[in-house]
């Protein structure tokens, strides 16, 4: 494992939500490619779906690099793994440059770009604006908390005569060079659907639009100004404890089923990385169209994703939920989080009024009904002994729940005490049963790879005692 990051890196940030940051650094991303250079791809936040559309240009996983939920140092060691065999690291930001946890510059854009000793390049959508453009440079350039901007890109740029104007008046204002300015074109805007964008998988214009905003970028942005300001990234030193160990771990492998399709793919990279390290193979399965779990699997891990934009195959597909139920049984080990646990109840009624059965392995029910119940970081006390931790432990972890659970089980017990970001105890979260734990909590396994030995190991034990030698 190397003991410090050297690659050339950049952060594109933003002055808000909604400038223009996804599609500006995936048109970076496949621009420079174009050119040659493997580019590795992060994003600042607990994000999954943006990640998508950049890890679908780069080619490459796009890793998360969030310093409140994984710490500095673990958060530095997923940018050093990440950034391995990359010749240039694009982080695209969350929200504004300086939005943190709680109204603070905590987990921020800011702060990330400060832990890993990045340039940021500022995004100004100036649709609306042209002397006022160089008001929010110099604001975000002389803010207390600012990390070292090194140049601006526009965004929505009516006209050559526009940017100029609003070129000249940063330059003389703010002193930041314009790097590069987008046209207002509306056919490259990405969809947008319940506080995001409109998942890769489900844009079936996003390959079209890739390869207008490539030719676009190496047209309107300086790319070679952009790599000598990333070259200057400093060096970025590695802390002596590792999370990653950089080779798998010794023996036999346990087989872990994987839930991955359209309906269910919101995983953390180092997540599978960290499971196969620590003794996992990890096989990935579709609940939209298999049948059965993979054979001779010793653990199941069903992430996020959009259940209910596909609950009608997955309430067909009733051969997957009886294996998965059967597997419930027999004792196999299951991981749940969000869409996992959607899916694990007993049904699912959509906005429409429609339920659908679903694998019935956990006796709730599940409902969507347009609104968002709860969302943001949380920090969790496991209140019972389970297939991921002891009891007593305090973990962090983000929740996005556009979902309410009906027709409770009062026999089941609560995985965790769940406090906000701040501390505050705000009730009890998720299920736990001796070879089961589901939660709206989606958890960053970097932060404690405890949590990886002990879910790998309940799957050894139970495939070791489903086939003893």
């Amino acid at each position: 494992m190397l003991d410090e990051v050297r690659t050339p890196r950049l952060v594109i940030a933003g002055t808000s939500s909604s400038v223009g940051k996804t599609i500006l650094t995936a048109g970076l991303i496949a621009a420079f490619k174009a050119r040659g250079l493997t580019v590795q791809s992060f994003k600042v936040g607990p994000d999954y779906i943006d990640p998508a559309y950049l890890a679908h240009v780069s080619g490459r996983p796009c890793r998360n690099l969030d310093s409140w939920m994984l710490g500095e140092g673990a958060l530095r060691q997923v940018l050093a793994q990440g950034a391995l065999g990359a010749d240039l690291a694009l982080v695209e930001g969350m929200m504004g440059l300086f939005d943190g946890r709680g109204g603070s510059t905590d987990g921020s854009t800011a702060d990330v770009a400060r832990i890993i000793k990045a340039p940021v390049v500022l995004v100004i959508d100036v649709g609306n604006m042209a002397e006022s453009a160089a008001a929010i440079a110099l604001g975000f350039k002389n803010y207390s908390e600012s990390p070292k901007i090194a140049g601006v890109l526009l965004n929505n740029v009516g006209s050559d005569g526009h940017r100029r104007s609003v070129e000249d008046a940063i330059w003389g204002t703010a002193k930041l060079p314009v790097l590069g300015a987008l046209r207002n074109m509306p056919q490259l805007d990405i969809p947008e659907r319940q506080l995001g964008l409109l998942p890769v998988t489900e844009n079936r214009e996003w390959e079209r639009t890739i390869g207008v905003l490539s030719e676009t970028i190496a047209r309107d942005v300086d790319l070679d100004l952009l790599l000598r300001i990333a070259n200057k990234a400093e060096l970025v030193p590695l802390v002596p404890k590792k999370v990653f160990q950089g080779k798998p771990a010794a023996g036999d492998r346990v087989r872990l089923a994987v839930a991955y399709d359209e309906a269910f793919n919101f995983y953390y990279p180092e997540n599978l990385e960290l499971l196969e390290e620590h003794g996992a193979q990890v096989v990935p399965f579709s609940p939209l169209e298999d049948t059965h779990l993979p054979e001779n699997a010793g653990g199941l891990y069903l992430g996020g994703g959009f259940p209910e934009v596909f609950v009608e195959p997955l309430a067909r597909n009733r051969a997957m939920a009886e294996s998965i139920q059967r597997a419930y049984r027999s004792g196999l080990p299951i991981y749940a989080e969000c869409g996992g646990l959607m899916y694990l109840g007993r049904s699912l009624r959509t906005e429409s009024g429609a339920t659908h059965a679903m694998a019935d392995v956990i006796p709730v029910d599940v409902e969507m009904d347009g609104q968002i119940h709860r969302f943001g970081y949380r920090q969790i006390l496991t209140l019972e002994d389970s297939i991921l931790s002891p009891k007593g432990q305090f973990y962090r972890g983000h929740e996005f729940h556009w979902s309410r659970i009906t027709g409770h089980n009062g026999d089941l017990k609560s995985a965790y005490q769940m406090l906000n970001a701040e501390g505050d105890v705000i009730g009890y979260e998720g299920f736990v049963a001796p070879n089961l734990l589901a939660s709206y909590v989606h958890l960053h396994f970097g932060q404690n790879p405890l949590l990886v030995d002990k879910f790998v190991q309940h799957c050894r034990e139970f495939a070791t005692v489903r086939s003893p030698r």
